[in-house]
């Protein structure tokens, strides 16, 4: 499936690698390989489609095959699949398995084309309050503006929203922003930071114990995104038992700039490895 338009890496280090340069756009990985038919139908009107969005999303080709590693590590079972990450992360996905039995070959093309052009669609739209997904538990994002919260992130499937917004700058709907997830059945926690400076490991034990019991997943957000960032990496390190000091350069892998922390980068380290 080489095209001008498709990129097709022949290792799973190469697909890495344009996975880190799309990271600030959207990549829709399509799992396919020769001897799938239903792949080569789709071929045509997956290559119009990747020409018509080129401006918002890298199309990669992934040929299960070759790429066995990457096929392994996210499971796929069938084909074609598709998948839309936005540096390393996965942010959703689908596959003709999970499309209903009696469609037609035809309305299966159509429906996949569909929610393609569709998800991409939204995720661009909604980019500059779009939120970075590190696991399916939690996100981050900017400060989203009010008509980011009705018309794009309480459609995504957050259950709870924990806000870090500095104390000097709450955000211009600071004061009714809980009104707007609550009516949407999302619960809300305002948890302001004096300055990045500030964060201490008392505020990490503080953010833990809410990740642990507000239901998921959870959306953090802050002034440009740093502080909810941050708290994310953090999250997810301890949870998964990483080192401290690895956390700066996965964090790197992901789009996420650690450098210029200064002593928080230490105190990040600490509390992960605590």
């Amino acid at each position: 499936m080489t095209t001008s338009i498709i990129l097709s890496p022949n290792t799973d280090a190469e697909l890495e690698a344009l996975l880190l340069k799309a990271r600030h756009r959207i990549s829709v990985l399509v799992y396919s390989t020769a001897w799938c038919k239903n792949c080569k139908r789709l071929s045509s009107g997956l290559e119009k489609l990747a020409d018509e969005l080129k401006a918002v999303a890298t199309f990669i080709h992934v040929d299960v095959d070759e790429l066995e590693k990457t096929v392994q590590r996210y499971n796929i079972e069938s084909l074609p699949t598709f998948q839309l990450f936005r540096g390393h992360v996965l942010q959703t996905s689908i596959s003709a398995a999970q499309l209903p039995r009696k469609t037609t070959p035809e309305e299966s093309d159509d429906q996949l084309l569909g929610w393609i052009a569709t998800t991409v669609a939204s995720f661009s739209k909604h980019w500059n309050a779009s939120y970075s997904k590190i696991t399916d538990h939690l996100a981050f994002s900017p400060t989203p503006t009010e008509y980011q919260i009705k018309e794009g992130l309480v459609k995504v499937g957050f259950k709870s929203v924990i806000g870090t917004e500095s104390k000097q700058n709450p955000g211009e709907y600071n004061a009714k922003e809980g009104d707007l997830w609550r009516e949407h059945g999302i619960e809300y926690v305002s948890y302001p930071i004096e300055s990045v400076d500030e964060i201490s490991l008392h505020d990490f034990d503080e953010i833990l114990q809410l990740v642990e019991t507000l239901p998921g997943p959870i959306l953090f957000h802050s002034d440009i995104g740093q502080i909810a960032a941050i708290f994310v990496f953090a999250m997810v390190a301890k949870q998964n038992a990483r080192k401290g000091s690895e956390v700066p350069e996965w964090a790197r892998e992901l789009g996420f700039d650690f450098d210029g922390l200064g002593k928080l980068t230490q105190t990040i380290s600490a509390w992960v490895d605590k």
